[in-house]
């Protein structure tokens, strides 16, 4: 059994700490892969630039959110970036998006590293050059001059090719997000205020659409028909343009269908997650918009949970329930 084979049995790969420290240690990291990074200034500083524009405009849009890079961003853009091909031409930066306060890159090995070299040494090289740049452009001397970034890095590993096409529209679409979580704190900010089935939730997104009466769960289940699926979802989408609150963990495809349906339309959800909800955790894609619009509240029942571990038919059997008692108005809103 290799490595992988043995991490896949001990659940490993299944395992993802929420920090920016994050190690798969399953992987091989001398060999070719394709790497998401991101590596963040100590103390969160925001060394590199600030935010400009206009978070409610679409994506590309002239005038939409962006990072006008420091002195220090440039160089780092600039100078900096280019010596990571430079010493390891095997390494190609494909992407690159400098926020206010943390870098994501998207690293390309086209071929294994050279003998005793990992993708840490990589790493290490080009946050010692950032240093030298961050000390020179701000005038830092000594002998005990602070590192530029915090210790380490998070890495997310390429596992399909659809998943890099997110990754660039993920790194595009940073700015817009960051400027979106400043303008609307509240929907992004975690609050232990819900006790639903004696059981505390942490929730982000829209808290007030607790306090709709009319929600509906939307709970589908293997043995329920075409017809009854048809007929169920028809009342859902109904609820939704009458301004109701569709409910669910939406895990089964069926269940997806509706809030997909439901988020094109515009109407109101409330997601239960699995997912843990750490200090770093953000909804994603357009779930994120969906909370920063104030359409969507997302719950965990699992607030001391700070890894995801697979999805296991307990947590499913669990989120139905819940969802099926929020629709029933049976929660406390603390």
């Amino acid at each position: 059994m290799n490595s992988k084979e043995e991490a896949l049995a001990s659940g490993a790969l299944k395992a993802t700490i929420h920090s920016m420290k994050r190690r798969a240690a399953w992987n091989d990291y001398n060999a070719p892969r394709i790497y998401m990074l991101t590596l963040v200034t100590l103390n969160r500083r925001p060394l590199f630039g600030s935010l400009r524009g206009d978070p409610h405009l679409p994506l590309y849009a002239p005038g939409s959110a962006t990072v006008e890079w420091s002195d220090l961003g440039r160089a780092i853009r600039n100078e900096e970036i280019p010596k990571i091909n430079r010493y390891y031409p095997m390494v190609e930066v494909w992407k690159l998006m400098i926020m206010p306060d943390h870098l994501h890159i998207i690293l390309n090995v086209r071929e294994s590293l050279p003998k005793g070299k990992l993708l840490g040494d990589v790493l290490a090289g080009f946050k010692s050059g950032c240093n030298r740049a961050y000390w020179r452009i701000c005038g830092i001397e000594g002998e005990n001059r602070p590192g530029l970034f915090e210790e380490s890095y998070c890495d997310k590993i390429l596992h399909d090719s659809g998943q890099l096409e997110r990754w660039k529209h993920y790194l595009d679409d940073n700015p817009r997000r960051l400027m979106l979580k400043k303008t609307h704190p509240d929907l992004f900010r975690q609050r232990y205020e819900l006790i639903i089935d004696d059981r505390r939730c942490v929730a982000i997104g829209n808290p007030f659409l607790m306090d709709i009466p009319d929600k509906m769960a939307v709970v589908v289940h293997r043995a329920d028909s075409a017809d009854e699926y048809d007929r169920r979802e028809r009342a859902w989408m109904q609820c939704g343009a009458n301004y109701g609150v569709l409910v669910g963990a939406f895990i089964s495809e069926r269940e997806q269908k509706v809030k997909e349906a439901a988020r094109a339309r515009g109407y109101l959800i409330i997601q239960l997650t699995s997912d843990a909800m750490t200090a770093m955790y953000k909804p994603g894609g357009v779930d994120f918009d969906a909370c920063a619009e104030g359409r969507m509240l997302i719950l965990s029942p699992w607030p001391d949970k700070v890894a995801n571990t697979g999805l296991t038919r307990q947590e499913c059997l669990t989120m139905n329930t819940l969802a099926e008692k929020i629709a029933a108005g049976q929660f406390e809103k603390r």
